[in-house]
């Protein structure tokens, strides 16, 4: 018989969030500029049913499951009449062109600038004024940050979930060949050494000791900006360093496959192939990746660990990152969406958020205390270490931060696989980056 993996009860796991680099959260919010279409009353909304769209990429709601407890269950205990359709499997570009945009899309400040860059986001400043929003509650970083995206005060995305940093890892192939399991605190010196033990050939499958993820995940977590000033900086001594530890990962033999398959932050390499060792990542979305399997009776042995440290910076893990949700501006029903923004920051969202395994993004630590306390997949797990670090502070963001990383990620491919050094991907890197830069402001003065 196959146990519920919702308990009701659970030791509760005492967390102690510590953000780093906080800046001063907001107040009320601005009226929004003349001409912009006002949002209606709180009182005037409908009791009809109403059912929203919502398109996710990266803020960890891949699944129904995903949907109902984070989303769903918490908007409707408020507004029992509103129902959301989870855009799965759905392209957004091919969404758009058939005219189909999303209501709601929920992403991670990370990737804000994009959809910004998109025309897919609309100023939330009359809807925090209307609905009487208080943005003190939040983490202070999350306001800050999303301030950043806007040239006359817009704000454009919502916070609703904080995430943590963490490193899972396969204790089957750890006990397979002998080596000792991962402990909180360690240094991405001693996580790459361990992993060299672990990448060898089994059976005709490559057993891959880590998986370092691109670029962008150890260039954020030093805290180094993509650009300044308008200007790319991707050819400084940080970013040499960066890729240092790339290049001393694909060295070991093994790591790359072939030219065309070398490992690209594929989650499912860990989670479904089980071949991956080592895997830094974010809880949410290894949450909502672990659950599915869970109910498929398809679990492993797996544990986790802090975020790996840098030897110059102990102490600090994987920097801060927040999910928030955006209201389209082609969305039939901006009414309805506003609401479930609306909803989704209450005491009482936050903790049911919390409890099953998103970190509220209120400032509120008797809610946080309670963080997974909903959730049997971490009975027995060293869901606590993962917080004995805390997060980096974030690096200034811009709105070419996309188009920045993804250049990265062609650089790191040509060092992988086409023999260049480390110095001459990123020199080209930063000069592709600057050109398309003023490519891009030259397009903003037409």
């Amino acid at each position: 018989m196959k146990t519920s993996m919702y308990p009701k009860t659970i030791s509760v796991l005492a967390v102690t969030i510590a953000l780093a680099g906080c800046g001063q959260g907001g107040g009320q919010g601005a009226a929004p500029a003349d001409g912009k279409a006002p949002v209606e009353s709180v009182e005037a909304f409908t009791k009809e049913p109403v059912k929203l769209t919502l398109y996710n990429n990266g803020a960890g709601i891949n699944t129904a499951t995903d949907l109902q407890k984070v989303i769903l269950d918490p908007v409707q205990k408020m507004y029992p009449n509103i129902t959301i359709e989870l855009l799965a499997g759905k392209k957004l570009e091919d969404l758009i062109a058939a005219g189909e945009t999303p209501d709601i899309i929920s992403t991670s400040n990370f990737s804000l600038d994009t959809y910004i860059g998109m025309g897919l986001g609309s100023d939330l400043n009359q809807f925090v004024k209307t609905f009487k929003i208080d943005l003190n509650r939040f983490e202070p970083e999350t306001i800050k940050n999303l301030r950043l995206y806007g040239k006359n005060g817009e704000i454009y995305g919502f916070p609703f979930a904080m995430n943590y940093g963490m490193t899972a890892y396969n204790k089957d192939i750890f006990d397979k060949y002998g080596v000792p399991y991962l402990k909180d605190g360690m240094t991405w010196e001693q996580v790459i050494d361990l992993s060299k033990k672990m990448t060898r050939s089994q059976d005709s499958t490559q057993i891959l000791g880590i998986d370092p993820g691109f670029p962008q995940l150890f260039s954020r977590a030093y805290s180094i900006p993509a650009t300044v000033d308008g200007k790319a900086v991707l050819a400084t001594d940080g970013y040499k360093k960066m890729f240092s530890y790339l290049r001393s990962v694909y060295d070991i033999p093994g790591m790359v496959e072939t030219k065309t398959n070398y490992l690209k932050d594929n989650i499912d390499f860990f989670t479904k192939e089980q071949r991956v060792a080592i895997k830094p990542y974010w809880i949410s979305a290894f949450t909502s990746r672990v659950l599915p399997l869970v109910e498929q009776n398809q679990n492993f042995n797996w544990d986790m660990v802090s975020f790996p440290s840098f030897a110059d910076k102990p102490g600090y893990g994987r920097e801060v990152d927040f999910h928030l949700l955006m209201v389209t501006p082609a969305s039939k029903n901006k009414d309805a969406a506003y609401r479930v923004l609306q909803a989704i920051q209450t005491t009482e969202a936050q903790s049911m958020i919390n409890k099953f395994g998103r970190l509220s993004v209120l400032n509120d630590p008797a809610i946080q205390k309670d963080f997974a306390s909903d959730l049997k997949i971490f009975e027995g797990k060293n869901l606590a270490g993962i917080f004995s670090v805390k997060p980096a502070p974030l690096p200034r963001g811009s709105m070419y931060d996309s188009k920045m990383y993804s250049i990265l990620n062609e650089a790191n491919k040509d060092m992988i696989t086409g023999g260049k050094d480390i110095n001459t991907v990123l020199r080209e890197a930063e000069e592709k980056a600057n050109k398309y830069i003023e490519e891009e402001k030259l397009k903003q003065q037409k």
